[in-house]
């Protein structure tokens, strides 16, 4: 059990170092969506921006943010897998829901 806990702290941190480049190249796109960083055509900035940079980061950051809760319940002694479930459909329901203002 704890070798799971030692995988999902080494997936967080990854996925923490993803994001990095991942929201400045979604900062690139929001520019050039206003007129500056003419290096890349506007039509691929929008389509980049709200549509597929935006799901990954936001899957990305969902699952960062959820991992970095349960730690902190955990270190404050609320653990259990109820509390592991309500994190999940708490993930699920945000990035369902954010997913939806992308595709709308």
């Amino acid at each position: 059990m704890v070798k799971i806990y030692k995988f999902l702290r080494k997936l967080n941190r990854i996925i923490a170092y993803l994001l990095i480049p991942l929201f400045i190249f979604l900062l690139i796109t929001g520019y050039r969506q206003v007129g500056y960083f003419t290096f890349i055509t506007r039509g691929i900035a929008n389509s980049l921006h709200q549509i597929y940079i935006n799901i990954a980061f936001l899957v990305l950051f969902t699952f960062h943010s959820v991992m970095g809760i349960r730690a902190a319940l955990a270190r404050k002694k609320v653990k259990g897998l109820y509390i592991d479930i309500l994190l999940i459909i708490i993930g699920i329901i945000f990035t369902l829901g954010f997913s939806y203002f992308a595709f709308r």
